[in-house]
C-alpha cells in the first residue's frame, strides 16, 4: 500500500498497519510506539492465545453469542480478529481518532462491519458506558501500554457474571520489583525482587485483581496467568457474591525469597528469615498463591489450538507453550533457579532439564519452567532439591572423572 501503510496477515485476520520500515530505531528493530497507530507484532502470540481462549470459553460456558469488548483497540487487529477467528461480537474504542479511522477500514478490509461496532472515547468513559447501551461483554480484553491498573476497576462494573477479564501488562521492571516504588504505586504491595521474578510479576498482578474486585463484592477464578516475552497475561473469571470475594481474598498471601541459598516459598504469613539457611528473606505481597491454570481449561485450549493449527499466527508456537506450561501451571510453590542453588554449594550448573528428570524418578512432580531457562518448577521440598542437585552437579573448577 502507499500512504505509509502495508497489509500484514496475522492468523486468518488481513491488517492494514503502519509501514514498519517508516518507524525503526538505528539498531534496525521496530518500535511500534514511534507509529501514528500503534500495533506490535510481536504481540501476535498473545492475540493468537486470546482468540483460542475466546473459542473454548464460548463453547464450555454455552453462550449464544460472545460479546468481546477491547477498549483499547489501536489498530484493531485483536478486535478483528476476535470476529473473524472467534466468531465474536466486538466493540472496539480507542481514544485516538486516528486509531478508530484505521479501525475502521481493518474491519472494512475482513467484511466484519456487522461485527464489529467502533467508538472514538476514553476507554474508563466507555467501559462506564456500556450497560445503558445495554452491553453485556462476555469478555473484556485490557491491552494497555504499560499497567493495566487505571481500568480494572470499570472492567469489573460493566462484566457480565462470569465474564472473564483477560488483562496483558508490559510494566513487567516494576511487576518484577526492579523499580519498588513504582510497584507499590501501582500495585499497592510490599515491594521486593524475588529470585522468582518473573512468576512474581504474574502473581502480583493475578492478586491485584483479585482485591479489586473484592472491593465491588466479587470473586475471581484465575483460568489462565503467565509471563511471556516482556508481559504478563492474566485470564480471570468474575464471580459475584460477597461470599465468592472473601473465598478471592483466602487466596492470597506473601512471596518470600533468600538470596543466599535459592530458597523461595509462598504463604499466607511470611516467615521472615529463611528456615534452610537462616538469612532474612526478601518479602513481597499480598500476591496470589493458587494454581496459575485451572487444569481442565488448560487441557480445552491445547486442544483447540491443536485443532486450529497453522490459521493461527504462531500455531505450533502456541500449541508447544501450552504444552510447556500445563506441565507446571497447577504446582502452587514458586521455581527455583538452579544457579543460585548451585551458587550457594559451590558446584558447577547442572542442566534444568536433568534435574526435573531426577526429581520424577523420586516421584515428585517437576519441570523446567516457562519462566525462566535457569529454573524448575517442583513440588519437592527444598531440601530434596538441594541433594538432588548436589548429586548431579561436580564441584565448581573441577572435571567428572
Amino acid at each position: 500500500m502507499h500512504d505509509g501503510h502495508v497489509v500484514v496477515t496475522e492468523g486468518l485476520t488481513r491488517i492494514i498497519v503502519p509501514n514498519p520500515d517508516l518507524y525503526r530505531r538505528p539498531d534496525g528493530a521496530y518500535e511500534p510506539a514511534w507509529a501514528p497507530v500503534f500495533y506490535n507484532p510481536r504481540m501476535a502470540h498473545n492475540r493468537d492465545v486470546a482468540v483460542v481462549f475466546a473459542r473454548v470459553y464460548s463453547r464450555l460456558r454455552g453462550l449464544k453469542e460472545l460479546v468481546v469488548v477491547e477498549p483499547l483497540a489501536g489498530s484493531g487487529v485483536r478486535a478483528v480478529r476476535y470476529a473473524v477467528e472467534a466468531g465474536a461480537w466486538v466493540v472496539a474504542n480507542d481514544v485516538d481518532p486516528a486509531a478508530v479511522s484505521l479501525a475502521a477500514k481493518n474491519v472494512d478490509l475482513n467484511s466484519v462491519g456487522d461485527r464489529v461496532r467502533l467508538f472514538n472515547m476514553d476507554a474508563n468513559e466507555l467501559l462506564a458506558s456500556l450497560r445503558r447501551r445495554g452491553i453485556t461483554p462476555s469478555i473484556i480484553d485490557l491491552d494497555p501500554f504499560g499497567s493495566p491498573a487505571p481500568f480494572l476497576d470499570m472492567a469489573i462494573k460493566a462484566i457480565r457474571v462470569r465474564g472473564v477479564i483477560a488483562v496483558t501488562a508490559t510494566d513487567t521492571a516494576p511487576l518484577c520489583g526492579s523499580h519498588p516504588r513504582a510497584l507499590m504505586r501501582r500495585y499497592d504491595v510490599v515491594p521486593a525482587r524475588t529470585l522468582w521474578e518473573k512468576e512474581q510479576a504474574v502473581r502480583i498482578l493475578a492478586g491485584y485483581l483479585i482485591r479489586r474486585a473484592a472491593s465491588h463484592e466479587y470473586g475471581v477464578k484465575i483460568l489462565l496467568a503467565y509471563y511471556k516475552d516482556y508481559y504478563v497475561r492474566v485470564y480471570a473469571e468474575i464471580v459475584k457474591g460477597a461470599g465468592r470475594a472473601d473465598e478471592s481474598l483466602a487466596t492470597l498471601g506473601y512471596g518470600e525469597s533468600c538470596s543466599n541459598c535459592g530458597y523461595g516459598r509462598l504463604g499466607e504469613q511470611a516467615l521472615g528469615y529463611c528456615p534452610y539457611c537462616g538469612v532474612p528473606m526478601r518479602r513481597v505481597g499480598p500476591v496470589y498463591l493458587g494454581p496459575l491454570c485451572d487444569s481442565q481449561f488448560l487441557d480445552e485450549l491445547l486442544r483447540e489450538a491443536k485443532k486450529l493449527g497453522d490459521s493461527l499466527s504462531h500455531g505450533v508456537e502456541v500449541v508447544g507453550f501450552l504444552e510447556d506450561f500445563g506441565r507446571e501451571c497447577a504446582m502452587t510453590r514458586p521455581y527455583y533457579r538452579v544457579d543460585k542453588v548451585c551458587s550457594f554449594l559451590k558446584r558447577s550448573m547442572p542442566s534444568p532439564a536433568a534435574v526435573a528428570e531426577a526429581l520424577r524418578m523420586q516421584g515428585y512432580q517437576a519441570a523446567r519452567t516457562v519462566f525462566d531457562p535457569r529454573g524448575v518448577k517442583t513440588d519437592a521440598p527444598f531440601h530434596v532439591l538441594v541433594e538432588t542437585i548436589r548429586k548431579l552437579a561436580p564441584v565448581a573448577g573441577r572435571a567428572r572423572t
